[in-house]
């Protein structure tokens, strides 16, 4: 069954049951599923999480796993809502912000705490995605509209529309998911703060207007 985006631009996942007919003991059972979700696919990737490893790292039986979720494209599909509704939230507070590396530096310091939580959903959904037509196709969609959204708040607060807000949501998203990757590869030899103070230079530097002078270089 493919689901349409919702308009924050995530695609939910499907539970066996509404969401308003569970009880708050099937909702934290629910939250500790999705919890051990992200752990295990930072650990492993899509490919090698197994239904039995989810249920092992939350904490509850295969058949307690399948009251809740179908599939493990299901598990998938609902942590990578809950992810992107945090992203939009998080990118939608760019407007507020002074126009200046050091407003972009803070606010991209608290982006990487979300990174801390999700960054694992975006590697997890690129593996899943080559593998699964459903999963690439209703994902690609929610995916791109957020890079949407993100290229035309960063070039809202550079002062000038982005002539490609696409394309400049998706290397920003690049650039910051895979530095936060990499950190977590280089954390004992890579100061974290000017990392995120390079990371918001690089962006910066997208999205402010060209002088004049330069531009007939």
């Amino acid at each position: 069954m493919r689901r349409r985006a919702a308009a924050d631009g995530t695609v939910p996942g499907v539970t066996r049951q509404p969401a308003d007919e569970l009880g708050p003991r099937a909702n934290r059972t629910i939250a500790r599923i999705l919890e051990a979700t992200r752990e295990v696919f930072l650990s492993r990737g899509y490919g090698g999480t197994t239904i039995d490893e989810i249920a092992k790292a939350a904490g509850v039986s295969r058949a307690s796993f399948y009251t809740y979720f179908p599939s493990k494209r299901e598990v998938l599909l609902a942590v990578g809502a809950r992810s992107g509704s945090e992203a939009i939230v998080q990118i939608n507070k760019i407007r507020a912000l002074e126009p200046s590396v050091a407003a972009l530096t803070e606010w991209l310091a608290e982006y990487w705490v979300l990174l801390d939580r999700h960054g694992a959903f975006a590697f997890a959904w690129t593996q899943a995605a080559q593998e699964d037509f459903d999963i690439r196709t209703g994902g690609s969609q929610a995916h791109l509209e957020m890079c949407r959204v993100f290229g035309k708040r960063l070039g809202e607060l550079g002062g000038q529309p982005p002539e490609d807000p696409v394309a400049l949501g998706l290397v920003a998203f690049s650039a910051l998911e895979r530095g936060w990757d990499y950190y977590r590869l280089y954390a004992d030899s890579v100061d974290l703060g000017a990392l995120q103070h390079q990371l918001a230079r690089t962006l910066w530097a997208s999205v402010r207007p060209v002088a004049a002078s330069a531009r007939k270089r």
